[in-house]
């Protein structure tokens, strides 16, 4: 099988279609630092920094060794995000604006081009508003692909321990298992204590798990914080304000990891450091992140958690079989 995977960024959507080979899966992405944390983790496969809205699909093949099977991709949201102020402008002024938005018709023109067997395309739910829907419709008309799916997943529904509800548009219909989410503690519990906590614990280092201190304003800010509720505030759509900075509930599944945002441990005073992150989008201690360190949590907080990446590529090899 040859993998596609465009928007590639750190590799969480890959992560459960199997082992990379030289010859078979192929990732693009435009920011170098993501795209650097793919080939750490990827060693085998084939990465390719591109800017995707100039990207010719015979490029593709060339790189690839021939036309993909699986297309998967996860076009920018930020315009599209509920978090963003201009989220209630109307879908058309987006796409077919001068936005990264627009950057899904690149991605379905890749798709008419190279006529995979299975794509599937992630973004946020609220992509489907305001007329949203009814253009991805109009546009997968316009390559010949009349039956497509709107798959509206609960990603701690189905064992994820942050709640995260994304939308997978696919020529398949994809019904994911249920199961357990796990507590934010369940999921970062038994990781070694930082800061002064750090005093009275051994050492066991674990990657991508490093202490970050406060200033001291922010510090006093972290310390008051309480459960479930934000040290800090950030606008949002129609002026409202905003949580950041939230302190996790112990015996909750952890809000929605998102890249710019940031979360208090429950009973540390401090933020959570990006391998804390990580576990809580269900990557293993062993996929390691790299580049400066706000890129290493977008890098998480952007991505396909590698969880529900396993049991969509179960979806799909089940519809191939």
């Amino acid at each position: 099988m040859k993998i596609l995977d465009l928007f590639a960024g750190a590799g969480g959507f890959s992560a459960g279609f199997g082992p990379s080979s030289a010859h078979s899966h192929l990732a693009v992405d435009n920011d170098s630092f993501p795209l650097g944390t793919y080939a750490l983790n990827n060693p085998h496969a084939k990465t390719l920094q591109r800017d995707i809205g100039k990207l010719h699909s015979l490029q593709i093949e060339k790189a690839l060794g021939g036309a993909p099977d699986i297309i998967i991709a996860s076009p920018p949201c930020e315009e599209f995000s509920l978090a963003n102020p201009k989220s209630i402008e109307l879908a058309s002024e987006r796409i077919y604006g001068t936005g990264t938005a627009r950057l899904l018709l690149d991605t379905i023109r890749l798709i008419g081009d190279l006529a995979p067997d299975v794509f599937v395309i992630e973004n946020v739910a609220a992509l489907l508003r305001a007329g949203g829907r009814e253009i991805a419709i109009r546009e997968f008309e316009s390559i010949g692909i009349y039956d497509i799916h709107f798959n509206l997943i609960r990603a701690h529904q189905h064992g994820n321990p942050s709640k995260r509800l994304r939308l997978f548009m696919s020529n398949m219909k994809l019904k994911l298992p249920r199961s357990y989410s796990p507590t934010v503690m369940d999921a970062i519990g038994n990781l070694p204590p930082l800061g002064l906590n750090a005093l009275l614990s051994p050492s066991n280092e674990v990657p991508n798990h490093v202490y970050r201190p406060a200033t001291e304003r922010n510090q006093k800010l972290i310390n008051k914080a309480r459960w479930g509720f934000g040290a800090k505030q950030f606008r949002g759509p129609k002026g409202r304000s905003m949580p950041n900075w939230v302190r996790l509930h112990p015996n909750q599944s952890a809000s929605s990891i998102i890249g710019l945002s940031r979360y208090i441990h429950p009973y540390e005073d401090r933020l959570l450091t990006v391998r804390e992150h990580a576990r809580l989008m269900s990557y293993p201690d062993d996929f390691v992140f790299i580049g400066p360190i706000k890129s290493q949590y977008n890098q998480v907080g952007e991505s396909v958690p590698p969880l529900i990446s396993k049991l969509i590529a179960k979806e799909v090899q089940t519809h191939l079989e």
